[in-house]
């Protein structure tokens, strides 16, 4: 299940992004799904070219479905840099007992049509792992005295 260039355009008018910036929005989310799809898939290339799941017969994939972790935060990612472009302000996340913000139904709609489950555990999970990492390089940043 993938999201249309149709229903792609849908959720940016929906969205309310500038006019003058949707065509660079469309295409910033473009490149997002592809790098995640490309992520998710777990495919590999022979030295013929062709595409296979197992780059060895001896080689031995783990049990279970793939880690998507990566692929999403490409995507989220994305669509926070999606919105800081035609907003020009960061993406908020609302709290689970607040209302859902205007970022949050956008990016509902994307993740949604794109086969995503638990988006807003995923979307908080991406906003805690950037704040910790934003305060990492804080403290790295000051430590080096730069």
């Amino acid at each position: 299940m993938a999201i249309t260039p149709e229903q792609l355009n849908h959720a940016i008018i929906n969205a309310k992004f500038p006019l003058d910036k949707q065509r660079v929005i469309e295409e910033l989310i473009r490149n997002g799904l592809t790098n995640f799809r490309q992520y998710k898939d777990q495919k590999y290339i022979s030295h013929t070219g062709k595409i296979i799941v197992k780059p060895q017969r001896a080689h031995a994939t783990k049990m279970g479905r793939p880690h998507l972790k990566l692929a999403r935060a490409i995507l989220i990612s994305a669509l926070c840099q999606a919105w800081l472009i035609g907003f020009g302000k960061k993406a908020r996340l609302n709290h689970k007992s607040a209302p859902m913000t205007q970022f949050h139904h956008f990016a509902q709609e994307v993740m949604a049509r794109e086969g995503i489950g638990k988006i807003q555990e995923y979307l908080e999970e991406f906003w805690s792992f950037r704040k910790s990492e934003i305060k990492k390089n804080i403290k790295m940043a000051t430590f080096r005295g730069e």
